[in-house]
């Protein structure tokens, strides 16, 4: 089943997904206008509603700049912007939750599920944009055969300062078992015989491992987080083949200025104080695990990226 909910005017421009949909369903009027069709309702919708087709995907490590580039993206009104949606995810994984779904009906769902979201409730939109959750690298080879055409990015960022991050605020799928161990290729008893940071490392590694493979099949780009916002112009642009004019460049930038997870501050470099707090036994697990991709990224990055 599908839920909606009613958006009116407003646009995707919180830094997540669900951030948005929320301001609009707690509305006790907004309530009134939600309502549940089956999933393959979708298809007939497809056929009639319009919609915008994608423009780019951005892929990332966690942690690593990839929600700066979406609220950047999401300044301008021409861009809509959906950041981690959830929806995404529940097709995406649907497989683990009952075994019975095929791969062929997860792209077809996959294809009706963004051309819902991306409907054009405003003449001025015209470019979509998805940043998918860390985890969705690993169904790249899905994605693309949903949307082969679309260009996409991954973003990556030093393992200690990533590492460090997670350590005060852990993402989902730095807990145990809180997505599929089946995701990784591991079976729940492998997983309890981790420790905690032991698995985020492994974690983080499958998903560079898993972009590196697809960049090195010759496709995608990637981009470091040091280079950032930098990178957006006009390189970046030109690989999602967009332009825009200068006020919707101006309002881009000054978004860049922003923290993006909470634009209401500045933006304040942190690298090196996550480098300074993370105590030797993460450093060590970083190194275990997770530096060998992070060096053969940056290398494979300074021979095809932005560099």
């Amino acid at each position: 089943m599908v839920d909606w909910g009613y958006l009116g005017a407003r646009r995707f421009t919180e830094p997540f997904f669900m951030q948005t949909l929320n301001l609009c369903v707690e509305q006790p009027a907004n309530l009134l206008f939600r309502h549940q069709t089956p999933l393959e309702n979708l298809g007939d919708i497809a056929v009639t509603q319009p919609s915008v087709r994608p423009t780019g995907f951005i892929f990332h490590l966690s942690r690593c700049g990839s929600t700066l580039i979406s609220q950047m993206l999401a300044a301008a009104p021409g861009n809509i912007v959906l950041s981690e949606p959830d929806p995404v995810d529940t097709v995406l994984r649907a497989h683990f939750r009952d075994p019975a779904i095929t791969e062929p009906q997860r792209v077809q769902w996959l294809q009706w599920l963004v051309g819902a979201l991306a409907w054009r409730r405003q003449p001025a939109e015209k470019n979509l944009f998805i940043k998918f959750d860390c985890w969705h690298v690993l169904f790249l080879p899905l994605i693309q055969r949903a949307f082969p055409e679309v260009p996409w990015i991954f973003v990556e960022r030093e393992p200690l300062e990533v590492m460090a991050s997670h350590r005060g605020h852990r993402g989902a799928q730095m807990i145990p078992s809180v997505l599929e161990p089946g995701l990784f290729g591991w079976d729940l008893e492998a997983v309890r015989r981790m420790t905690l940071d032991e698995y985020g490392a492994r974690v983080l590694a499958k998903i560079g491992a898993a972009a590196l493979a697809q960049v090195q099949g010759g496709k995608g780009k990637l981009v470091n987080y040091r280079q950032l916002p930098d990178a957006i112009w006009p390189e970046l642009m030109n690989f999602f083949a967009v332009e825009f004019s200068a006020a919707d460049t101006a309002r881009m930038r000054e978004a860049g200025r922003l923290n993006a997870k909470n634009p209401a501050m500045p933006f304040a470099a942190d690298s090196q104080s996550k480098r300074s707090s993370a105590s030797p036994e993460l450093r060590a697990v970083t190194e275990q695990w997770l530096n060998g991709v992070y060096q053969q990224l940056e290398a494979q990055r300074l021979a095809s990226g932005f560099a």
